[in-house]
């Protein structure tokens, strides 16, 4: 044998070795509990008249808080806290704004597809920490503004701000 073909064969072996080695799979996720977004309950009222209500504040002048929004709807008092879920929040991000417990997993949350603004998201309405409803809002119809993290209460003021309503 020739001295070159031997020389690029051993260089050749450690190569391929390692292009035959599969990268390790990241373990699959282990949920302790889980939350589902998209689905439609509607146990505290309308969603559409939520959104209606939130829409009609918003185009006001005087601040109003959103427990006479929720009562305006319809809908029953059966919730203390409302958050959101927006585009790249995760389950981490979800279960720290909601006080949810750690190795629970928020099912159809909005995709992270950096876009501004998000096409999509969810107004989450929780009782003793657990989800009652989610109202879905889409871009362009986003009708209550939130900083990330802000949890409202029946009690929190919204002001009119832009045909929107926010906290600040």
């Amino acid at each position: 044998m020739k001295p070159a073909p031997i020389v690029v064969g051993i260089l050749m072996v450690p190569l391929l070795a390692g292009c035959a080695a599969k990268p390790a799979k990241p373990a699959a996720k282990t949920c302790q509990s889980e939350i589902r977004l998209d689905q439609e309950p509607e146990p505290l009222g309308s969603s559409k008249a939520l959104t209606k209500e939130l829409e009609t504040a918003g185009r006001g002048h005087q601040p109003v808080s959103l427990g006479e929004i929720t009562h305006a709807a319809g809908w029953s008092d059966d919730w203390d806290t409302m958050i959101e879920a927006a585009e790249a929040y995760n389950d981490d991000w979800m279960n720290k704004t909601a006080q949810t417990p750690a190795g629970t997993c928020w099912k159809g949350l909005p995709p992270s597809i950096n876009s501004d603004p998000a096409p999509y998201g969810y107004y989450v309405f929780l009782k003793d920490r657990h989800v009652v409803q989610s109202v879905t809002w889409h871009t362009g119809s986003m009708p209550l503004l939130l900083l990330p993290g802000e949890r409202l209460t029946h009690e929190t003021t919204l002001n009119a701000k832009g045909g929107g309503l926010a906290t600040y």
